[in-house]
């Protein structure tokens, strides 16, 4: 994604009361209404809920996935109670586990899996239907209104961690798996200089990321 493109937000926007989406809704407010791989053949119903989601004047889309603070990344299971619903997580975590060349003997299962359902949906939309699809995870750091506040360094730990857990080194999605560390006082300071506020906008420049 270059620094030149305009990225139009589709949530969370104001006029949309800053709603999150999942599902085909996610798609739908992309504009990938009609895929070839439909949603519902690769992942279960209540599926990954994005933070933000938005598109570049290229067609390009952007997944985003927030977490303020470490503790936030830490998910034991998949929530799904039916089996059919687990069987069909489990077989979509496999391909994906592959297509990243993950190590075999890591576990996409826990403690990560939020982490690792973000990772297969990116599959599925550049793998499974074409689509140029990139998955930014946004991390927050000394943010003072969350119960763990944590600093640059610590994310960044928390990354390497991460994807050592998973089992990820060197895979062919890299360049389009990126992570932003953004301190929060610094944030409220460009906000304030911009007399905006996060995601008010709808549009926004490739190269503000």
């Amino acid at each position: 994604m270059t620094s030149s493109e305009r990225i139009e937000w589709r949530s969370p926007i104001a006029s949309d009361d800053y709603a999150e989406y999942f599902d085909q809704e996610f798609l739908d407010r992309l504009g990938l209404a009609n895929l070839k791989v439909p949603l519902t053949d690769f992942w279960p119903k209540s599926g990954p809920r994005w933070d933000a989601l938005a598109r570049t004047d290229s067609n390009k889309f952007l997944l985003v996935e927030a977490k303020a603070y470490i503790e936030e990344a830490v998910d034991y299971r998949s929530r799904a109670r039916n089996r059919n619903s687990r069987q069909k997580i489990r077989r979509a975590l496999v391909r994906t586990e592959k297509a990243f060349h993950a190590s075999k003997d890591a576990s996409w299962v826990t403690p990560f899996y939020q982490y690792a359902n973000r990772l297969a949906h990116l599959y599925f939309l550049r793998q499974l239907n074409g689509i140029d699809a990139y998955l930014l995870f946004l991390c927050f750091a000394d943010a003072r209104d969350v119960p763990n506040p944590c600093s640059v360094e610590q994310w960044k730990g928390a990354e390497r961690l991460i994807e050592k857990c998973l089992g990820l080194t060197d895979h062919p999605y890299r360049p389009y798996v990126k992570t932003i560390i953004w301190r929060v006082p610094e944030m409220l300071a460009t906000l304030t200089s911009q007399e905006s506020e996060p995601y008010a906008s709808e549009t926004t420049q490739a190269s503000r990321l």
